[in-house]
């Protein structure tokens, strides 16, 4: 099942708001990372979030997430986010799977996140040019993450 990405913004905020420092950029970093990790485990065969990200400036931005946070700026947002489209309830597996995705990448802070999706070769930078918005897509996304999936020989 496909989630509205406030949703899934929010199930971070509620379990991990109290022990993470959730700054919109880490918020949107930690929801475009739990994206691609669940094309590649999924074999691309489900979609986490309903909605395409899109090459902006700082990375990869899921927009309507960005407008839901944008008034908090670098503040740390501590409580749930307006989802204005509607109120989902996450499966339990896939709960688990994003308690997994902050177990891995809720230590860093946003600026380490996007850093890490700016990368050469990432999708972000396959796709990013200035004031373009392009749709990064799911082919790019799953190819990313998949080979981060294959052991080292």
């Amino acid at each position: 099942m496909a989630y509205n990405p406030t949703t899934v913004a929010n199930y971070f905020i509620e379990k991990y708001s109290k022990t993470g420092d959730l700054t919109p950029m880490k918020i949107i970093k930690l929801t475009y990372i739990a994206y691609g990790w669940y094309l590649a485990l999924t074999d691309k065969k489900e979609r986490l979030i309903d909605e395409n990200p899109i090459a902006w400036d700082f990375g990869p931005v899921f927009p309507s997430l960005y407008y839901s946070i944008k008034q908090y700026k670098k503040e740390k947002i501590t409580e749930k986010i307006p989802n204005t489209t509607k109120n989902e309830k996450i499966k339990s597996e896939d709960e688990k799977f994003l308690d997994r995705i902050w177990e891995l990448y809720g230590r860093f802070d946003g600026i380490y996140l996007s850093a890490l999706t700016h990368i050469e070769g990432t999708p972000w930078n396959k796709v990013y040019r200035k004031d373009s918005n392009a749709v990064i897509s799911d082919d790019d996304i799953y190819e990313h993450y998949k080979t981060k999936l294959k052991p080292i020989s």
